[in-house]
């Protein structure tokens, strides 16, 4: 059928409405029928999962999203000649010489380490940058590669990016893949040729359904089903598509085989597969902060002998953590170079400036300027002043809040201790919406035992935020400050929430990470 993705996301809406409904009715369905409750969820994953495809073989098996691919795919196969500031010039260059692919390009978004972003650069500045790239750091035979591999990806291919959305492209920010990502990245990018560049955007794919295994191995069927229904109606997996992008959810499997490895009992290799997603996009660092502060509460318990104030499963996560962090970044240094991570470092640092922000990014910041209003449709300058003259007291909230949290969590499991990494994200950062599918290791907490109210209530706002969103989509398009505000407000409600029920809970619990899932 390969319908329109208008009309997935439209129907995005009713099968967010149905799960959040199954969760609602889940206690009773499964007193009443336990595998007639197991056979409406898997319906609806299926369906879920068959509307996310757009019912039809051509999203999942011949399309890529060639404006992502561009970024990653040959951002990482060239960045020994281009690095982190220089994939626009280049690639104007080669478009302004192979005829304009839009006219309508008259100025492009520059970078540089000294001033950051600077919107606004005429193309000629592009063309003279990129002639000073061909001459002195490419041979003609690799130049001759590039423009093959970009021009297939922007104007031959029947996916071709339209010219509209190149026009927009050279006003981003760049290729920001992190040394640690390249280490992958590029490696692929050598090895599978831009007319196969489907293979390697199926890798996220196969990397997703063999962590959904492990998590239905070790949390449940329904557990897994619960997560695959999240995957298929969340909002932030809207872009890029899974199977149109290059390691763009690498991360997010990586979270989910933590979460099953510390349930297992193998807090080693947990430690060293969050390692590996923190360095390819940092703020998976924050699932650390649950197990941190497990140790840090029982450090310091009162009454519990000194030999056992070292958690040995809290020792060999931290272990595992540092032991990949440190190899990786090690191994990054020696083939790029330190010069690679520092400048990336400042590349994030003026990536996540409050004047860099826009529309399409979530967190606590956004939640304190938005006042519920549909318009504007973009994030105007004021609000950005606003969040940054906020920072102080907006930081003090935070803390507060992640302190209870800390105190909440500390005689919980220890992998739901690493599921809750999702709120000092969100509390401390702000980031685009598609990496909030990070939420799913939460979804999974919740799934794996839906007749407790605490988990229930979870499951159900975390599916409420997905209807929320796809409706706001459908309804209001294009008025992202009304989506992602009002996504920040809920997630600040279910932060709070979750929050003072673990307080709650945690009146009861006897001795950190010793107590049993719920």
């Amino acid at each position: 059928m390969d319908i329109s993705r208008a009309d997935s996301e439209a129907i995005k809406i009713w099968l967010a409405l149905a799960a959040l409904l199954l969760i609602i009715l889940w206690p009773w369905l499964c007193r009443l029928s336990a595998r007639a409750s197991r056979y409406a969820l898997v319906v609806l994953a299926l369906v879920a999962g068959l509307n996310y495809a757009r019912w039809g073989p051509a999203l999942p098996f011949a399309h890529i999203d060639a404006y992502d691919v561009i970024h990653y795919y040959v951002g990482a196969k060239y960045f020994d000649e281009l690095g982190y500031y220089d994939l626009y010039p280049a690639l104007l260059l080669i478009d302004h010489e192979h005829g304009p692919y839009s006219h309508k390009l008259r100025r492009y978004r520059a970078q540089d380490r000294e001033r950051g972003y600077r919107g606004g650069v005429p193309l000629r500045r592009a063309l003279e940058r990129g002639r000073a790239l061909r001459n002195q750091r490419f041979s003609p035979e690799r130049w001759a590669e590039l423009e093959h591999d970009f021009l297939t990806l922007q104007r031959k291919r029947s996916d071709r990016m339209p010219r509209s959305l190149w026009v927009t492209m050279m006003n981003d920010r760049g290729f920001n893949g992190t040394p640690v990502w390249l280490l992958a990245g590029q490696a692929f990018a050598n090895l599978v040729p831009v007319e196969a560049i489907k293979l390697l955007c199926a890798l996220d794919g196969l990397l997703l359904a063999a962590a959904l295994v492990a998590v239905g191995w070790t949390y449940g069927t329904s557990a897994a089903l619960w997560a695959c229904v999240f995957l298929f109606v969340s909002y932030s997996l809207r872009w890029p598509v899974v199977s149109w992008a290059v390691l763009r959810y690498d991360w997010v499997a990586a979270l989910l085989f933590g979460m099953v490895l510390l349930r297992r009992g193998h807090p080693a290799w947990a430690g060293v597969v969050t390692g590996y997603a923190s360095l390819v996009r940092l703020f998976p660092a924050a699932w650390m902060f649950g197990p941190f502060c497990q140790a840090v509460a029982r450090m310091f318990r009162p009454g519990l002998p000194w030999r056992q104030r070292l958690d040995r499963r809290h020792l060999r996560l931290a272990a595992g953590f540092v032991l990949a962090v440190g190899v990786l970044t090690g191994a990054a240094a020696t083939r790029y170079g330190p010069d690679a991570i520092a400048t990336h470092a400042d590349n994030i640092a003026h990536h996540i400036k409050p004047e860099e922000l826009s529309s399409r990014r979530v967190g606590f910041a956004l939640a304190t300027v938005f006042e519920g209003k549909t318009k504007p449709k973009i994030l105007p300058p004021e609000k950005k002043v606003q969040i940054k003259k906020n920072a102080t007291i907006r930081l003090l909230i935070a803390g507060l809040l992640l302190l209870l949290l800390a105190i909440g969590l500390r005689d919980r499991p220890t992998d739901e201790a690493f599921a809750y990494g999702l709120l000092p994200f969100f509390m401390l950062t702000t980031a685009s919406y598609y990496y909030f599918v990070c939420r799913i290791t939460l979804v999974v907490w919740h799934a794996a035992e839906l007749s407790h109210t605490r988990n229930r209530v979870g499951l159900a706002a975390l599916m409420g935020l997905e209807l929320f969103s796809n409706a706001s989509e459908v309804i209001l398009p294009l008025h992202r400050v009304f989506l992602v505000g009002g996504l920040a407000w809920g997630l600040t409600i279910y932060a709070v929430t979750m929050t003072a029920w673990l307080l709650y809970d945690s009146r009861k619990s006897s001795i950190p990470g010793d107590a049993k899932p719920p």
